[in-house]
């Protein structure tokens, strides 16, 4: 399912930005756009962090909250900083601004908190998740983690905000407020996710819980874009990829388990593929456009160059797994065992996991 939502989000990318070559099979951008491809494959990936992160958590360990949050700026931090070069490469072919302190915020991962443009424009993503991260080195701390009662009720409320600031805001300022709003939603997600694991492998969600977090799937699927349509007046392409990233999240952990192997290859390199595909994009696409107008590569079908760069990013990816993402991986659990004294518990075949 990483795949699927890394190339979800890379198909949209690609296909809207390579409009300006005016090539033929316009209608694979056009596909993207009522149900908001991009938007599903970004609440597939937080679903599925919700449903990994939180049980990576050692809880019976001394330092849980320190061991995570190391564990998991090895994960994230290197193969994000390889991509701020990158992307400033990537800009500079466009002629966009930059500048040093543009450069000193984005190496936080926080520059959509702090306001400040990012150098990669979807790197709004991983500012949810750092935050994500935060809450759940807040609920080890405040022993809450493993309490599902209170994780459903954080869900109930971030879904309640988002709906207020969504109906308060919407018909005074039309969409101005949504971005922030959706901070809320996102969030609500990941820890539905966590539900949704638990409730899955039978650890401990009662009744109670059990039926919060099939109500609350059944709002985001159904209820949440037509009472905001309806009642509200929120277009459908606003809510309708949360809708169907659960929807496509449940049925692909519940009822089809994707078992395909390509596509579990491409799950372990979908981080990169997530980061690296505009960096990929604007070289290819820079290429082209450098060309005359009648050369035969501008010629190609738009689902052709959605295809060319899908295959260019996943082996740059892969690189940048095998050489960058995988060895700082492995140091992470090696200074978390070596700083708190842990012994290596963590099976031989969860040692070859992404997350």
């Amino acid at each position: 399912m990483r795949a699927i939502a890394a190339f979800l989000v890379l198909w949209v990318h690609v296909s809207g930005s390579f409009l300006r070559l005016g090539p033929s099979g316009v209608w694979v951008h056009d596909l993207t756009g009522p149900i908001n491809m991009g938007r599903i494959g970004v609440v597939m990936f937080f679903a599925i962090s919700g449903f990994v992160v939180p049980f990576s958590i050692k809880l019976a360990h001394p330092h849980p909250i320190r061991e995570f949050l190391l564990t998991r700026f090895f994960r994230l931090y290197p193969a994000y900083w390889l991509s701020i070069p990158l992307g400033i490469f990537a800009n500079w072919l466009w002629s966009r601004p930059f500048t040093w302190p543009m450069l000193a915020v984005n190496l936080t991962m926080l520059e959509y908190i702090f306001d400040v443009d990012p150098i990669i424009g979807l790197y709004w993503t991983l500012a949810v998740e750092f935050v994500f991260y935060v809450c759940c080195a807040l609920l080890v701390a405040m022993h809450s983690i493993a309490n599902y009662r209170r994780i459903g009720l954080l869900v109930v409320l971030l879904l309640a905000t988002h709906a207020t600031i969504v109906a308060v805001s919407w018909n005074r300022v039309g969409g101005a407020y949504y971005s922030f709003s959706a901070w809320f939603i996102n969030l609500a997600i990941m820890f539905w996710g966590t539900l949704y694991r638990a409730h899955s492998e039978d650890t401990g969600l009662e009744r109670p819980e059990r039926t919060l977090m099939w109500s609350v799937a059944i709002f985001i699927v159904i209820v949440y874009p037509l009472a905001f349509r309806f009642l509200i007046g929120v277009p459908l392409s606003f809510t309708i990829g949360y809708s169907i990233g659960v929807l496509l999240f449940i049925v692909g952990t519940r009822f089809l388990r994707i078992t395909f192997a390509p596509l579990a290859w491409l799950g372990l390199v979908s981080y990169s593929v997530y980061l690296l595909h505009p960096v990929v994009l604007a070289v290819v696409l820079r290429g082209l456009m450098a060309l005359p107008r009648d050369s035969w590569w501008r010629t190609w079908h738009l689902g052709a160059y959605v295809v060319l760069v899908a295959v260019v990013t996943s082996a740059v990816a892969a690189a940048v797994y095998y050489c960058i993402e995988k060895p700082f991986i492995a140091l992470g659990r090696r200074l978390a065992r070596r700083f708190f004294d842990q012994p290596d518990v963590v099976p031989r075949s969860v040692r070859a996991s992404p997350s």
